[in-house]
């Protein structure tokens, strides 16, 4: 990403240490990741050790520091979803999307990752492309999500 628009990013939060989640979460959101060279501009322009940024951006599950799909489908595989069938869930999804968990389509449109929970235990499996959230889930179900959801970003 362009050194200038970090700048303006964490400008925009007044250079502020105890703003370094949101200005990952909207450098992220411009860029589609947090390669290194992201993070450690990050961490020179707030004065922090480049570990500390680098030690956020990794352990924390919203981000990620490799190109990710346009597109984020999260499959949660918690325990209540995976006694409900996310494993057949998730085989769809790894089939229809020829990608294998943690993998991005080759055209960029999609990423697939695996998650333990997305809050709706109670209406399980879930899946989630990018922020809208589809519950109670079967292989026929997400099929027809798919193809509606794959159909919209051509």
């Amino acid at each position: 990403m362009e050194k200038e628009k970090i700048e303006k990013i964490v400008n925009k939060h007044r250079n502020e240490k105890s703003a370094i989640l949101a200005i990952l979460h909207e450098v992220q959101a411009e860029d589609n990741q947090l390669n290194s060279e992201s993070l450690r501009y990050i961490a020179r322009l707030l004065g922090v050790p480049y570990a500390n940024v680098y030690g956020l951006a990794t352990f924390y599950s919203a981000f990620g520091t490799e190109k990710r799909g346009k597109t984020l489908v999260r499959a949660c595989d918690g325990i209540s979803c995976h006694i409900n069938g996310a494993e057949e869930v998730i085989e769809v999804l790894k089939s229809k999307l020829n990608i294998e968990m943690g993998q991005t389509t080759w055209d960029e449109a999609f990423g697939l990752e695996k998650v333990r929970c997305l809050g709706l235990c109670s209406i399980s499996p879930n899946v989630s492309f990018n922020d809208k959230t589809y519950s109670n889930l079967n292989k026929e179900k997400i099929l027809e999500i798919l193809q509606t959801v794959m159909g919209d970003s051509k």
